[in-house]
């Protein structure tokens, strides 16, 4: 074998005629990921900045209907998925109608960057609420109470959800006098496009667990109070705040409806139930039907009297109405049902003129 024929038996390095690493593999990815997360914070920023003049705009609209909404101290946070209003000392008041002025502690707004027309909104208790119309004041309290709200693309509610735990009212001041308390309360709403050219109707739904209050008690609920409410109102687009007869004169006017589909207050001795649909008439006279169910009526009407809530003559006649009631069952308790209607103003019972309702506006 001669020279240039001899094996090359020297050492090869370690890892030659492998594949020499690629640093651009690592770059590219790593760049993508810089250029998104500088891009999403741009755009974070961006649409903080829009939410910002959005928030300005809806506070504008508020305040023309009647809703004056202000903060002590607005900050917005949430970055990088959210956008989250932080607002000290937040205050609502209402004018046009009652004027109140409710004020809390804190609140907390948050919506998310992909639903930014979904809100919702924690407050932190304790509350004050005041009648600017009385002077008088009342201090409020919860546990939890949170409000959601959904809007569209122009910023008109769509939805909205009230959910309250532990609630509870009293009169302000030194050894306030406790004038409401529950488990839970929650009420709900939701805007039902009209199929014609007329005002908007909404769907509305509420319910309270456990509710203690003196005027229960004067109306003989004693103990834990339950209700349940659900219905339409018709041609109720506008929902500034004004005075009631004014509001009813415009309903009225619009041809509006209020259909009840499930009303019920249920204590430990009385249940009462009451479905059907008024109206009024351009008289401001009621008009339509309600069917009405009672549990424990007698003892209702006792507690009536007992309160001076009814005039101790008009008990014996109450009482003696119940037995014009059909038996039945009422929220699985044994009851009497009634079947009202109004026509003009004219009360009827099962049928018959009993007397007259007076216009209310």
């Amino acid at each position: 074998m001669t020279a240039e024929e001899t094996p090359d038996s020297s050492p090869r390095p370690a890892g030659a005629g492998s594949t020499r690493a690629k640093p651009w593999l690592v770059i590219i990815p790593l760049a993508i990921v810089v250029v998104l997360a500088a891009g999403w914070t741009g755009l974070w920023f961006f649409a903080a900045n829009r939410a910002e003049r959005e928030i300005d705009a809806w506070i504008g609209r508020e305040a023309a209907f009647g809703r004056a909404w202000s903060c002590g101290e607005r900050r917005l946070a949430g970055f990088p998925f959210r956008f989250e209003l932080r607002c000290r000392k937040p205050t609502l008041e209402t004018r046009g109608g009652d004027p109140l002025r409710f004020t809390a502690v804190t609140a907390q707004v948050v919506a998310q960057v992909w639903a930014p027309n979904h809100i919702v909104a924690e407050f932190t208790g304790p509350a004050r609420v005041e009648d600017l119309a009385t002077g008088e004041a009342y201090a409020a309290n919860w546990k939890l109470l949170q409000m959601s709200g959904i809007g569209d693309l122009s910023g008109r509610p769509e939805r909205f959800s009230l959910h309250v735990n532990e609630p509870r009212l009293e009169s302000a001041g030194a050894g306030g006098q406790p004038l409401l308390s529950a488990r839970t309360f929650e009420f709900h709403a939701r805007r039902r496009p009209a199929t014609q050219a007329a005002p908007d109707d909404v769907d509305y739904a509420s319910g309270l667990t456990a509710g203690e209050s003196a005027l229960a008690t004067a109306l003989g609920l004693n103990g834990p109070v339950d209700m349940t409410l659900q219905g339409t109102i018709t041609a109720s687009a506008d929902l500034r705040p004004m005075p009631v007869q004014q509001r009813l004169k415009a309903w009225a006017a619009a041809g509006g409806v209020a259909r009840l589909d499930r009303f019920v207050v249920s204590s430990p001795r009385v249940v009462m139930t009451a479905a059907g649909a008024v109206a009024l008439d351009p008289q401001a006279r009621l008009n339509g039907k309600l069917d009405l169910g009672f549990s424990g009526l007698n003892e209702l009407v006792k507690g009536l009297d007992r309160n001076g809530v009814i005039p101790r003559e008009v008990a014996p006649i109450v009482s003696a109405l119940a037995m014009v009631g059909k038996p039945g069952e009422v929220e699985g308790r044994k009851g009497v049902t009634f079947a009202l209607s109004f026509d003009a103003g004219t009360l009827k019972l099962a049928g018959f003129p009993v007397g007259l309702v007076p216009p209310v506006f």
